[in-house]
């Protein structure tokens, strides 16, 4: 009961989070949380093992990891005058190789400088690899009444290992990543840099995701379902309650980043109250590009 009059409603307390308005739609993302989404994303690259090098003069983000492959090789963060987009181009290119690093550049829509520079990327022969879309949310979905079998635990140190098995078997990565990967989780969960949350039914873990918290915006991913437990509500649930941890802890909007062709999840985002923002793509130089980009820019 609350301290008023007896027998009166109980009472939210002042410091409660307001309940979520009766819309169908946010509010678009500021450019200010466009551009902390674009920096938001670069935490899921550095908790497997990234790192990222800002450069003011060349006017990119420089992405580098051990592993030599594209994933997390590339320049993000693109601010370049359209006139010093060859220059550029073939500086990134000249410290990637010598690094022994296939150049690759991230373009997002609408944030990118200069806004066509996917169109410049592709008359000169670079290779667009992937395009994803990000959705965004304000509001807390939904979690429908549980399962009693069910359980919903956030990651801790104790339990990196069994997150850690269940994302390598849904990703399809080698069983030999278990390890590092569990190492790295319980890093950056020890360190706050990152939470994550197993669904467990009967006590064996079904789904899991992760979120990263960032400037203004939290970035959901890592989102899965062991194989035989799918099309059973599990990735609705464990998306919904990895949004309300998002929007509980102050963060003004959660996104996500999903394939555009894989309509099967866009509508389940759309469901919980994602909608779509900006796109962005990685591309791949081509094998002589450094010694075509002058010719191609001017």
């Amino acid at each position: 009961m609350s301290d008023g009059a007896p027998g009166s409603a109980p009472r939210r307390p002042a410091t409660a989070r307001p309940r979520d308005p009766d819309v169908t739609g946010s509010e678009p993302p500021s450019r200010q949380e466009l551009e902390a989404i674009e920096s938001n994303q670069m935490a899921f690259a550095m908790a497997a093992g990234a790192e990222v090098a800002e450069d003011p003069e060349l006017g990119v983000s420089l992405m580098s990891h051990a592993d030599s492959g594209p994933q997390f090789n590339r320049a993000v963060r693109v601010r370049w005058p359209s006139g010093e987009v060859a220059q550029r181009l073939a500086e990134i290119e000249t410290r990637m190789r010598s690094a022994d690093r296939w150049p690759s550049v991230v373009v997002s829509e609408g944030l990118t400088e200069p806004a066509n520079l996917a169109e410049l990327l592709g008359s000169a022969d670079w290779r667009r690899l992937t395009t994803e879309r990000i959705m965004f949310t304000r509001h807390a979905p939904v979690v429908p009444h549980l399962d009693p079998g069910l359980r919903i635990e956030a990651v801790t140190p104790a339990t990196v290992l069994e997150c850690a098995r269940l994302e390598v078997a849904n990703f399809g990565m080698p069983p030999t990543d278990v390890g590092e990967r569990a190492e790295r989780l319980a890093t950056a969960v020890a360190a706050g840099g990152m939470r994550a949350f197993i669904v467990r039914l009967l006590r064996e873990p079904v789904a899991s995701a992760r979120l990263v918290p960032g400037d203004r915006v939290a970035g959901l991913g890592g989102i899965g379902v062991a194989a035989s437990q799918r099309r059973r509500g599990y990735g609705r649930l464990i998306t919904a309650v990895a949004t309300r941890a998002g929007l509980a802890t102050g963060h003004g909007l959660v996104w996500l980043s999903v394939d555009a062709a894989n309509t099967a999840a866009v509508e389940l985002y759309r469901s919980l109250g994602y909608e779509p923002s900006f796109a962005w793509s990685r591309w791949a130089a081509p094998a002589d590009s450094v010694a075509a980009s002058s010719s191609t820019f001017g």
